[in-house]
């Protein structure tokens, strides 16, 4: 048995909550982690959970154990990190989260020179738009858009945005341009509803002034931004949004932009990872990526 990796199966056991959860976490069987907590109370002849076919809580030794062991754990990743900055050679496993439409529009397809540029790295990335616990999930890169919560997390600015609207050549042909966000009454216009509120979420413009917000009525509402993009360019409408999902469609000629003078700022792309994750070189080099992504953005 090796007692990191046990301690370390323990520590997930008590911050999910139960063993399934456990499993998922670090991406091993439940059995494995029986095991290993078996092996764990078998070696210190302690019982660390009480368990049931319901419940599960610690006990006062569980307590005890867990308490130490996430400072033991947390001096060996302050060890690694160090050791990692001081050879200089990024390696080592790298745990990545970001939104869906920035890993497919501008990181995946930039992922072939940074894995090949940097072999001793392996890169495990996930999906999401949620703010996660980067310690609870094992976390190392986070990427997020829009305002960021006071986390105490490390964060860098990568990219700005801007609310762009577009359409298809086909529907701008048939339909004409608008020359203001007025004229936006006589088109369709396609509008993303907040996926919990099912609200529209009102476009926003800028000329001469302070942004101000506008949502002319729409033929269609969607809470999924690219089923939406996808729309524009099948000629459905008008579209307003991030320049971040828009580059790719404008770049090809889908999609073409309307009301240029209009634009208004949105929100920034930022990364974001822990203090003492600052010096590790494999974090440093990747966070460097990430900029050279979204330098044309």
């Amino acid at each position: 048995m090796d007692r990191l990796d046990a301690l370390k199966v323990f520590c997930a056991v008590v911050e999910t909550g139960g063993f399934r959860k456990a499993a998922d976490k670090l991406g091993i069987s439940t059995p494995s982690v029986t095991n290993q907590i078996v092996a764990l109370e078998t070696h210190f002849g302690i019982k660390l959970l009480n368990r049931t076919t319901r419940s599960m809580s610690m006990t006062d030794e569980g307590r005890q154990c867990y308490e130490q062991a996430l400072q033991l754990l947390g001096g060996m990743s302050e060890l690694e990190t160090s050791l990692q900055y001081s050879n200089k050679t990024p390696r080592g496993s790298l745990r990545v989260d970001m939104p869906s439409a920035l890993s497919r529009l501008h990181v995946a397809p930039a992922l072939p020179k940074f894995l090949a540029a940097y072999p001793d790295i392996t890169l495990k990335m996930t999906v999401s738009d949620r703010m996660i616990d980067m310690v609870e999930e094992g976390v190392d890169v986070l990427v997020r858009i829009g305002q960021l919560q006071d986390s105490g997390l490390i964060a860098k600015k990568i990219a700005s945005t801007q609310f762009v609207c577009c359409a298809s050549p086909a529907f701008l042909k048939k339909h004409g341009r608008p020359k203001t966000p007025d004229d936006l009454a006589r088109f369709a216009c396609l509008n993303f509803l907040y996926p919990k509120s099912r609200q529209v979420r009102p476009w926003i413009f800028q000329k001469d002034g302070a942004p101000f917000p506008q949502t002319p009525q729409g033929v269609l509402g969607m809470d999924h931004v690219e089923s939406l993009i996808e729309a524009a360019k099948a000629g459905c409408g008008i579209v307003q949004q991030m320049s971040v999902s828009l580059m790719e469609p404008i770049r090809s000629g889908a999609l073409e932009v309307v009301l240029p003078d209009w634009r208004a700022a949105g929100p920034d792309v930022s990364v974001l990872y822990q203090p003492r994750h600052q010096r590790a070189a494999k974090v440093k080099v990747f966070v460097d990526f990430l900029q050279t992504c979204f330098e044309k953005v």
